[in-house]
């Protein structure tokens, strides 16, 4: 008795969720929204990192540069030094001012300046004025500053060597680095962007789906017609909720492809970009993503469910995707690393650890089951609320 009765809802789910889907892939911007859009961010993400390929590619060391310099006359041998190591010179504005102004409005990318009490001198202070809130400025300055450090150095060894102390004797304390990263390069700040992107994707993925079947449905007035037939309001609401995260699915799948696509189209075009993460890594974040899925549609449908009109839902499931993203986003800059009690917070669990697959760390077992667990049950009684709010009848009253 008890499986004709799972039977019998079963079929009635199957019946409303075969008619979700049907009605939303006859809608073109609903098709839209499941294939185009997840597209936008990998292509964003790719054609970004496209152009830092370019920028890096050869050695940018070996690469001449022009810099506007003023009194190089007085040291000769730092002229020479920067000249053997690919830097041309030009004429510096003719006054302090235009020389901060042209640096500042972006016209000069840095400007030297070596003072007339370096004639004849070895030690002496050289200016450099610059404006580090641009790459490009930076980056030059950067070379600058590493090459006149390199100069210090030949003649710190030189005098070292004049005074008979041994090699190194001015460098007490030196650094050996050995770097156990992935081939850690700029291309990695790009993947460590993929996780909160995604995220936002799949808390977008279905929105559209369940404000036109909830509150959508409720405003046409096709709402209350569906009431009418024998199908428990809760079924009714799981077979929307399961449309709903059908769509997110092949949102997300059309994400995590175009992100491994475009980013492996990018970094093929520069030989010093390290490459993406593997397809199995992409399909395994598709595994893990599977719980956040779900409770991203739980929070959708009790959104839809309570709010008055369309466009109060849009406005509420427009800022949803926020929530999640704009953490992740910080985690790009200051990375958490999962605990049990971490992975167990719903959401930032899948997070952690989608993060940990693209940066090829490795992750613990029993991380993926308890980030699961936890955000499957959250998913599963956030669904309960809203099938809870679903059977109020105020729910259907307009305004």
């Amino acid at each position: 008795m008890k499986d004709q009765a799972m039977n019998g809802w079963g079929r009635r789910v199957w019946a409303v969720f075969a008619k979700e889907i049907r009605d939303h892939t006859r809608d073109r911007r609903s098709l839209m929204l499941a294939l185009i859009y997840p597209l936008l961010a990998p292509l964003l993400v790719a054609g970004a990192l496209f152009l830092a390929g370019k920028t890096l590619q050869g050695d940018f060391r070996q690469q001449f540069v022009t810099i506007p310099v003023v009194g190089l006359e007085y040291a000769p041998a730092l002229e020479t030094f920067l000249q053997d190591n690919n830097i041309l010179f030009a004429p510096a504005p003719a006054t302090r001012t235009d020389m901060e102004g042209a640096v500042r409005e972006g016209r000069l990318p840095v400007v030297m300046i070596v003072p007339e009490s370096a004639r004849d001198q070895e030690n002496f202070t050289v200016e450099l004025i610059t404006n580090t809130g641009r790459v490009d400025n930076l980056r030059i300055t950067l070379r600058l500053s590493t090459i006149i450090r390199a100069y210090n150095e030949r003649i710190a060894k030189r005098e070292a060597r004049a005074a008979g102390l041994p090699e190194g004797y001015g460098s007490a304390v030196k650094i050996e680095r050995t770097n156990v990263s992935r081939d850690a390069n700029i291309a990695v700040f790009f993947y460590n962007m993929m996780p909160p992107l995604v995220i936002f994707m799949i808390f977008l993925g279905g929105v559209h789906l369940a404000i036109d079947t909830t509150v959508g449905e409720r405003e046409r007035g096709s709402l209350e017609p569906l009431l009418l037939a024998p199908v428990e309001r809760w079924v009714l609401l799981l077979a929307k909720a399961l449309a709903a995260f059908a769509f997110t699915a092949v949102t997300t799948v059309v994400n995590l492809a175009a992100f491994r696509v475009f980013m492996g189209l990018a970094v093929a075009t520069s030989e010093r970009l390290s490459p993406p993460p593997a397809w199995d890594v992409f399909m395994l974040a598709f595994v893990i993503a599977v719980p956040l899925m779900a409770i991203a549609v739980a929070l959708q449908m009790s959104i839809a469910v309570i709010t008055r009109s369309m466009k109060e839902a849009q406005i509420y499931l427009g800022l949803l995707p926020l929530v999640p993203a704009l953490p992740g986003m910080v985690m790009v800059f200051a990375p958490m690393n999962p605990t049990d009690a971490t992975v167990a917070v719903p959401i930032l669990g899948q997070m952690l650890l989608i993060n940990q697959l693209v940066t090829e760390q490795a992750m613990l077992p029993h991380h993926l089951g308890i980030a699961t667990l936890s955000t499957t049950v959250s998913a599963a009684l956030i669904f309960l609320l809203a099938a809870k709010w679903f059977r109020r009848e105020k729910m259907f009253v307009l305004g």
